[in-house]
């Protein structure tokens, strides 16, 4: 029975990332009225406190890029990595992990995206190194953010101290997580250094820059301008 549950679950899940939007939302109803009335299920509470957090931290990012402050960081962040291109691959995922740290949501870095390709490929540096990782670092911070939804829902999880004998306060598990996020986007950003050819060695890449209207979109439409 569980299994069949599951199945429908997942079903719908597929279904609802097919189509979309609004089908996203309409095929996850019809699946909650299958497990509802015909499997006999009795809906959960709507989970309000985390509900509450995300429209907190939503409210908070959007003050934020509203008053101009998320601009400002994006200089400074730009500045940096411009400042020393030769190092985009360890420097992006740093920049990012900071940025949603600070914000508490990984969505306020895709403006940086941009930006790293256009240092990385003026460098030859292959793009998708530092993206790549830059984007991981990005939802790993998620963890150590002190605003983020997940960790604030965590503390009031185990903040009740159900049944681990310790209730942890936002502190000790950020003593845990910040530091531990922090060695692992260091970890995938010294593997990433050597993620895939480099530029002068990819025949791929040689081959399409030798066209002029290849080779002057990859570069001349790298330009970052605000």
């Amino acid at each position: 029975m569980i299994t069949l549950q599951f199945i429908i679950i997942i079903l719908c899940l597929l279904l609802g990332t097919r189509y979309g939007g609004m089908g996203l939302g309409l095929i996850s109803g019809i699946g909650l009225f299958i497990l509802t009335f015909i499997f006999g299920l009795e809906p959960g509470k709507p989970p309000v406190d985390v509900m509450l957090t995300i429209l907190a931290v939503i409210g908070c990012a959007s003050v934020l890029q509203t008053a101009g402050g998320l601009n400002v960081m994006m200089q400074f962040a730009e500045r940096l990595l411009r400042r020393h291109p030769q190092h985009i691959t360890l420097l992006a995922p740093f920049t990012t992990w900071s940025l949603t740290f600070l914000c508490g949501t990984g969505h306020v870095v895709y403006t940086m995206f941009p930006i790293i390709s256009d240092i990385a490929i003026k460098k030859g540096i292959r793009p998708e190194r530092p993206m790549a990782v830059a984007s991981v670092a990005s939802q790993m911070a998620i963890t150590a953010s002190p605003v983020s939804v997940a960790v604030v829902s965590l503390v009031s999880i185990i903040g009740a101290n159900h049944g681990i004998g310790h209730a942890y306060s936002i502190l000790e598990i950020l003593a845990i997580s910040v530091p531990a996020s922090l060695v692992g986007v260091l970890i995938a950003a010294l593997w990433s250094l050597r993620r895939g050819k480099d530029l002068d060695k990819d025949p791929d890449f040689q081959k399409k820059i030798k066209d002029p209207e290849q080779r002057a979109y990859i570069y001349m439409a790298q330009q970052i301008r605000y």
